[in-house]
């Protein structure tokens, strides 16, 4: 019986040992081609049919939930995000990944845009 509860006990010591290695692991360093999203925003952008108002408004909410995305991703995969020109060599890029989920969150922030209820001006 006491050969168990050390047995139990030298287990739980070490699970705890492996949680905190596995939290307190550094950060991977990963790249992002910045360059590369904002060029193909702006010429989307570019192409539609908006006001100078639209326009800025549109720049100001890509720019916010570009960085937002950004910052999500860096937490969620434990890394540090480097723009390109900032990379030598030897990193994982994360471009498309990040693209991906930028354009799922612009897509989600459209449809709700789209289902609120809109204002009547009287």
């Amino acid at each position: 019986m006491e050969r168990i509860i050390i047995q139990s006990i030298l287990w739980l010591v070490t699970f705890c040992l492996l949680i905190a290695l596995w939290v307190t692991r550094e950060p991977s360093i990963v790249e992002y081609d910045i360059n590369e999203t904002v060029v193909s925003f702006h010429h989307s952008i570019g192409q539609s049919d908006l006001t100078d108002t639209q326009r800025e408004k549109e720049i100001a909410r890509f720019t916010q939930t570009l960085d937002d995305v950004v910052r999500e991703f860096a937490h969620d995969n434990h890394v540090v995000v480097l723009v390109s020109p900032a990379v030598v060599s030897g990193t994982k890029n994360v471009t498309k990944d990040i693209q991906q989920l930028l354009l799922q969150t612009l897509h989600a922030q459209n449809a709700a845009k789209r289902d609120a209820p809109r204002e009547v001006n009287e």
